[in-house]
C-alpha cells in the first residue's frame, strides 16, 4: 500500500470536520499512511443564494467532486449520504458507511418551546428542506415556511437577523461540529419529521477499480449501517427522489428486525403518506 492518500472533501467546516473524522479512523488502522486532503469547490457552495431545487438538488454538492474521483486526483470523498444522488456514476461506488449517528432533525429556537404545537400562530421557522417543509405544514399549517440556506453558524443567526421563531437543523451536524448551543433551545423533531434519506450517516465514495483503497475503506464500514442504507437509497431509488421531491426514509434495527419508516409528502403539506415501522429486512 502506498503512503500516501489523497481525501476529497467540501470546505465547509462540518464537511472538514467529517473528512477529518474518518481520516482519524484510518489513521488509526493505517498508522504509516499519510491523509492529505483536497478542497473541492461545488455548485452548491458557489451558489449560497438559489434553494437547491432550483440549483440542481441532491448532486449540487458531489458532482465537482466525483469529476476528482473520475480524473483519479483523489483516492476518495468523504460526503454527507444524504446529498449523495441515488444512482452514481458507473465506475464510483460507496465504499464504507461508518457507524450512524443520530438521523433526525431538530428545531433550535431562542425561546423555549414544549412542543411544535407550543410555537405561535404563524411563527416564522427557517427551512431550505421540502423534506421539513412539507412534515411541518401537514401538522402545522398555521406556520411560515421561510427558505434559509448557508452554514450552520449563518442559519443560527438567521434566528435573529430573519425574526425566526426558529430553524430546522440535522442533529448529526450539531454533534459533529460540536456547536455551542447555551444561549439556544432544542426541540427533538423526531416523532414529527422523517429523516431524509442517509441523514446522520457519512458516505465514503470511491472508485470501483481501486481494491487497494475500497479494502482500506472496508475497515471502518460499519455493517448494520450500511444494511439500513441500502434500504433507504432503495426507497429513494425507486421514487426517482431529489431534493425537489418531499421523501423522507429511515430504516433502523428494532427486536433484532429492520424496520422503515417511509414518507412522501406534498411541499404545502395537504397531501402526505407515511408508512411507519415496516418490516423491511433481517440483519444477516
Amino acid at each position: 500500500m502506498t503512503d500516501k492518500v489523497i481525501v476529497g472533501s467540501r470546505k465547509s467546516k462540518l464537511a472538514m470536520a467529517q473528512t477529518k473524522l474518518v481520516i482519524a479512523s484510518l489513521k488509526e488502522l493505517f498508522p504509516t499512511t499519510q491523509f492529505e486532503i483536497k478542497n473541492v469547490i461545488t455548485e452548491g457552495d458557489r451558489n449560497q443564494q438559489a434553494s437547491l431545487a432550483k440549483i440542481g438538488g441532491k448532486g449540487v454538492f458531489v458532482k465537482e467532486i466525483e469529476e476528482e474521483l473520475k480524473n483519479c486526483t483523489i483516492d476518495f470523498a468523504v460526503h454527507s449520504l444524504k446529498d449523495v444522488m441515488p444512482v452514481l456514476p458507473d465506475e464510483l461506488t460507496l465504499g464504507a458507511f461508518p457507524k450512524r449517528v443520530s438521523p433526525f432533525d431538530c428545531l433550535v429556537s431562542r425561546q423555549e418551546f414544549a412542543s411544535l404545537d407550543a410555537l405561535p400562530h404563524g411563527a416564522r421557522i427557517g427551512t431550505n428542506s421540502l423534506r421539513r417543509q412539507g412534515q411541518l405544514l401537514n401538522v402545522r399549517p398555521d406556520l411560515k415556511i421561510i427558505p434559509i440556506r448557508g452554514n450552520i453558524d449563518t442559519r443560527l443567526k438567521k434566528i435573529d437577523t430573519e425574526n425566526l421563531a426558529g430553524v430546522v437543523l440535522a442533529e448529526a451536524g450539531l454533534d459533529r461540529l460540536s456547536i455551542d448551543l447555551s444561549s439556544y433551545h432544542q426541540l427533538s423533531l423526531k416523532d414529527i419529521i422523517v429523516p431524509a434519506v442517509g441523514q446522520g450517516c457519512l458516505a465514503i465514495e470511491c472508485r470501483k477499480a481501486d481494491e487497494r483503497v475500497r479494502k482500506m475503506l472496508d475497515q471502518i464500514n460499519d455493517p448494520q449501517s450500511a444494511k439500513c442504507i441500502h434500504i433507504e437509497r432503495e426507497f429513494m431509488r425507486e421514487l426517482g427522489g431529489s431534493c425537489n421531491f418531499p421523501i423522507g426514509g429511515h430504516a433502523y434495527l428494532q427486536d433484532q428486525q429492520i424496520v422503515f419508516d417511509g414518507l412522501i409528502a406534498s411541499p404545502n403539506g395537504e397531501h402526505l403518506i407515511k408508512e411507519v415501522a415496516v418490516p423491511a429486512n433481517k440483519p444477516g
